[in-house]
This record gives C-alpha cells, structure tokens and sequence, in this order.
C-alpha cells in the first residue's frame, strides 16, 4: 500500500507560535527563544548564533593606542631558566569581551588579576564544557642582553576541584631562537591551541579550569608585552 504523504504542513509566522527554536550549527546544539530568531530576521539569527557558539576574550596593551608603548619586564641573571609569569598594563581601551553568552553568564569578567608584577592576568574557563577548544595567542617582542638565547613559552592550567591528579599542568613550545645577537628586539606571536578536557571544563559555579601565560629564558633581558588574547569555540 503506498505510503500516504502528508498534504499541508503548519506555518509558523508569529513568534509566539512557539517559545523556543532549537537547532545545530557547526556541530553545536543549541536553543534559543523563537521571538529572537523569528522576528529580527536571518542576519541577526546568524548573528545570535555565533555569539552563543564562538568569540574572543583580548586584553591589549597600550602598544595599539595612542601612545604605543607595550608593557616591560626585565628578565634578570636570576630569572634565567626559570618560568615566569608575564606583566601586561591594560589600556584604557584595551579589555575586548567577546566571549560566548554562556561564559559571560557564568562569570562578569574573563580574568583576574592587574598584570603587574605579583598579580598575572589568569584567564577564567568558566561556561566552557567538554566539547569546547581554544587557541591562545600572545603578541610580544623579546631582546636579549646576551647572544645565542632561547625563549621557551607556555600556558600553565590550573584544574578545577575533584580532579586526580589535581596539580597543574602546561603546553609549551620553542618561541624565539635568538642567532643574530644580543640588543635586538626579536618579535613573536606564540599560537597555543588546546580542548577543554575533563579537568579544566566547568564544574560547577565557580569552579571551573583557567590559565595563565608564562615565559622561559636561557639568556636576561626585556619582554615587551603588546597583547594576550584567547579565541574560543564553545
């Protein structure tokens, strides 16, 4: 017996016709309130969802405003071979929040901390769940006192609670190999990219993985901190 098809289909036109309109985009699930979608047309829905599925957190030195000086840290004899935590001034103008709405929603700010010396800027993971990946951009200029150096860089995790082992963990790479002498400013963009697995996901209110941007050298001299910024794809 042939299969009986289906001769009128219900149209939704109004956004009260339903509460909410669920979906997929680039392999994430989501739900927003129909009247969002239905009555601000299909730009603004692209727009809407993107905002819940994707976005950046920055925090720029004044090195991109007027003025144009980036933030200095001198690495001293004594801070040879030992990892540090970077010093970055935001600008006035410098904080840009972009990040998805579930991050907004679970924490105001994307960071703590001033960026002065005793007190780096860590960024917050908060909102974030297992299926979400980041990438980690830092914008700096390296000039060493002395020739032949190597600038290591890396993002140190700290976990959220419950986790075994609960001890921080890193990603590092080889940023600069300093060959062509001491008194030359060596710039550099390190690009760390991670998934938010298990341990620095969201937990709870509160609780949740974050990170903070170190460098290593094996000579003293200046970083010139411009710019650290996370890109993130809930």
């Amino acid at each position: 017996m042939a299969r009986k098809e289906p001769k009128h289909f219900p149209i939704l036109t109004r956004p009260e016709d339903l509460e909410f309109l669920t979906g997929e985009y680039k392999g994430k699930e989501f739900k927003v309130a129909a009247a969002n979608f239905l009555s601000l047309g299909t730009q603004r829905t692209v727009d809407t969802v993107a905002d819940i599925t994707q976005g950046y957190y920055g925090l720029l030195s004044n090195f991109y405003f007027t003025g144009g000086l980036a933030t200095e840290k001198t690495i001293l004899l004594a801070d040879v071979d030992t990892w540090c935590d970077v010093e970055l001034t935001v600008d006035a103008e410098g904080q840009f929040d972009y990040r998805p709405e579930s991050m907004k929603t679970a924490v105001a700010n994307g960071h703590t901390g001033t960026g002065a010396n005793g007190s780096p800027l860590v960024f917050d993971l908060e909102g974030l769940s297992l299926s979400s990946f980041c990438t980690f951009r830092a914008s700096m200029v390296f000039t060493p006192d002395e020739d032949e150096g190597q600038l290591e860089t890396r993002i140190l995790f700290n976990r959220h609670s419950g986790t075994t082992p609960s001890t921080d963990f890193s990603i590092e790479e080889v940023s600069l190999n300093m060959s062509n002498g001491a008194d030359i400013a060596y710039p550099t963009e390190p690009t760390l990219t991670f998934f938010v697995g298990d341990t620095i996901d969201t937990n709870g209110a509160g609780d949740a993985g974050k990170l903070r941007f170190q460098v290593k050298s094996t000579v003293p001299g200046v970083i010139s901190m411009r710019a650290l910024t996370l890109y993130i794809n809930k």
